[in-house]
């Protein structure tokens, strides 16, 4: 695109304006003249159009509908280019023929009425001054009165060219030469998303199969047909009042996303980035019809490795002032841990979405186990997800003795009983949050630090099985 002064660059912003009226040398150029369609949708319901379409133009001015755009097109985001052109002006028309449009278009004119004669049935037509369209409840005015609540049909004799079936960005532009050219018209638009959601079916007891679904919906007001679909996760900052989007910035946004794709395809691998977002290029066309909401399946992962530990997280209190306390039959969270990395059978960015776990129960019937929230997870991070809480693992403990050494020091002798009901072995994780100063003085199972306020237990309690817990703990106020 040829650009000749800050002006220049300055008119790619489209004024929404309705009192731009289409005229008869005005070339539409409807979605069927469509040669590439290329959307990316972000998480925060926007989506980034680029809409290439086949026109032929003649040397000198030339006056292009593009026909149906976005119904929620950000008209300062807009931008039209191709090779050979220069964009002189944009206008966004939305005032989209309609009953209510019609009625508004028509006040202070005279139109035809229609009402049946209840009688016999026969249609009696009259003439009346259209005084109010009154929110679609017309006033009307006949020779004989004013009618306020006309029983009767409304007809007209044309339609006024400032109304258009879809929306419609009008450009005046400037062509260098004869001939047809791919103008593309790239903007921001709300009304697209997505979302992910993960089938995680158990295999054994440390492999499960990992199908990714994605969903977008589409309530922008127009269809996008046969488009490469990419998927953006990550937050971008987008301000959508009072914030205008420069198009030479954006433009340069979308050269490094299309060099990312360009990989993609050559390798046949998702990239790990794009600048700082993660892309998903989906593996074909797809049609996003307008009001609708589809689902595509993104990755098919086998014999991803896992882990499932039943985590406690001790309720007693161990700090300074803390009195004789205990608790019974309190159930583990069950929670699946997942590494993302090739050696795991994983190793691939994953978006944030729902991740549902499900389990063949003797080949016979599904069961559903439970479901939680993944963040989106970056190539070599862990995923750590809570499903519920298991029926046959629990565990019951007291705080079996306090020594009050001083009002500034404290031991804690602790007793735990961990019991397993269930025919199968569990991996035993115990936390216990610790105040002021302290320091673990006798425990009969090595333990680690989690960090500088929590100690932490980990064993396998076998099926039908029992084992207690014991530890001595000082603490002392901080100096």
């Amino acid at each position: 695109m040829r650009i000749g002064s800050a002006n220049l660059i300055m008119a790619l912003s489209i004024m929404a304006i309705s009192g731009k009226y289409a005229v008869a040398s005005e070339l539409l150029v409807d979605q069927d003249k469509n040669t590439d369609m290329i959307v990316s949708i972000y998480n925060n319901n926007l989506g980034l159009i680029q809409d290439t379409r086949k026109v032929m133009l003649q040397k000198g001015n030339n006056e292009v509908a593009f026909a149906g755009v976005a119904s929620s097109i950000q008209a300062e985001s807009a931008f039209l280019s191709g090779k050979g052109i220069s964009v002189l002006e944009q206008n966004y028309d939305y005032n989209l023929l309609t009953g209510q449009n019609m009625l508004n278009s028509f006040v202070g004119k005279e139109v035809k009425t229609a009402v049946q004669n209840p009688s016999n049935g026969e249609t009696i037509f009259d003439k009346a001054t259209l005084l109010s369209s009154n929110y679609g409840s017309p006033v009307l005015k006949f020779a004989y009165g004013v009618e306020t609540a006309f029983p009767g049909r409304i007809i007209y004799d044309t339609v006024p060219e400032n109304l258009r079936v879809k929306p419609t960005l009008v450009a005046d532009l400037e062509s260098q030469q004869t001939g047809e050219k791919d103008l593309k018209l790239t903007y921001l638009t709300n009304g697209l998303s997505w979302k992910a959601d993960y089938v995680a079916e158990i295999i054994s007891e440390n492999e499960l199969e990992l199908n990714t679904w994605i969903t977008i919906r589409n309530e922008t007001g127009t269809d996008y047909e046969k488009a490469d679909v990419r998927l953006i996760s990550g937050s971008v900052n987008h301000i959508s009042d009072g914030g205008v989007i420069r198009p030479m910035m954006m433009a340069k946004a979308i050269r490094a996303e299309n060099a990312m794709v360009d990989t993609v395809s050559a390798t046949g691998s998702l990239p790990e980035s794009v600048s700082d977002y993660y892309m998903y290029n989906l593996p074909r066309k797809t049609t996003l019809k307008d009001k609708q909401s589809k689902q595509i399946s993104l990755m098919n992962l086998q014999k991803v490795q896992y882990e499932k530990e039943y985590r406690f997280n001790s309720p007693l209190y161990l700090g300074l002032g803390g009195t004789k306390s205990e608790f019974e039959k309190k159930h583990p969270n069950i929670v699946f841990k997942l590494i993302n990395e090739k050696q795991y059978n994983l190793g691939q960015p994953l978006p944030a979405g729902m991740m549902r776990f499900y389990e063949n129960h003797n080949n016979k019937n599904m069961v559903f186990l439970g479901e939680n929230k993944i963040s989106q997870t970056a190539v070599g991070e862990k995923a750590e997800l809570s499903i519920g809480q298991a029926f046959d693992i629990y565990a019951d403990g007291k705080i079996k003795d306090i020594k009050v050494i001083s009002k500034d020091i404290y031991e804690y002798q602790v007793e735990i009983n961990f019991k397993n009901v269930s025919p199968r072995p569990g991996k035993i994780v115990y936390e216990q949050n610790l105040y002021n100063n302290w320091e673990l003085l006798k425990e009969n199972i090595p333990s680690e630090n989690k960090n500088s306020s929590t100690l932490r237990w980990q064993f396998d309690l076998q099926p039908q099985a029992n084992k207690v817990l014991t530890y001595t703990v000082r603490v002392s106020r901080t100096k």
